[in-house]
């Protein structure tokens, strides 16, 4: 449970990116989100290796969750901001909108977290109904992931057709990018 909270961020990250402004290129978008997704998941990391280094105890947990629903909000925030160009606003929103609901289900798990007044575990939280809720949206980020990443893989079939002048370039426009997605 503990790494799919980890990936979750890291994959919920993976269907937005970049900053405000004009409209991005699909190109663009998806490298930007690869971007969110990377600098996400290195802040994940390191605040769960601190979190874990030491004994758990009812303060560092206030802090964990201080610092996690703090890179939710900054992230969630950051896309809200964005123009997404318009071959993927859909799966723009879609992201929005799976990103809001984990950003909620954290939200949830760290007032149920704050209710404990000792720790004996690291995680003690993840078996908790808002522990369960939160791994329930899980499923879902993964599965939004790894769609999303098969989208973008499926513009590799377009590479034969760049440099031919009569077809616009958005058709020809190869996207690569590696979310890390989990397997099913």
């Amino acid at each position: 449970m503990r790494k799919r909270l980890i990936i979750a961020g890291a994959l919920l990250a993976t269907t937005v990116a970049a900053c405000g402004g004009d409209s991005l290129t699909v190109t663009e978008y998806a490298a930007e989100i690869e971007d969110l997704v990377a600098e996400m998941g290195a802040r994940f990391i390191s605040i769960d290796a601190e979190w874990t280094s030491q004994p758990p105890t009812a303060e560092g947990a206030e802090d964990y969750w201080e610092q996690r629903l703090a890179i939710r909000f900054e992230f969630l925030e950051g896309v809200e901001d964005l123009d997404p160009p318009e071959e993927v606003a859909g799966m723009h929103e879609e992201s929005i909108d799976i990103f809001d609901r984990i950003t909620a289900a954290d939200q949830a798990l760290a007032t149920r977290a704050a209710t404990f007044e000792t720790m004996t575990d690291h995680w003690q939280w993840v078996d908790t109904p808002e522990g369960q809720a939160a791994d329930a949206i899980l499923g879902e980020v993964y599965v939004f992931c790894r769609a999303s990443q098969a989208e973008f893989d499926a513009t590799e079939e377009r590479e034969v057709l760049e440099g031919n002048s009569w077809i616009p370039s958005e058709m020809t426009q190869v996207v690569s990018v590696a979310f890390g997605c989990p397997p099913p």
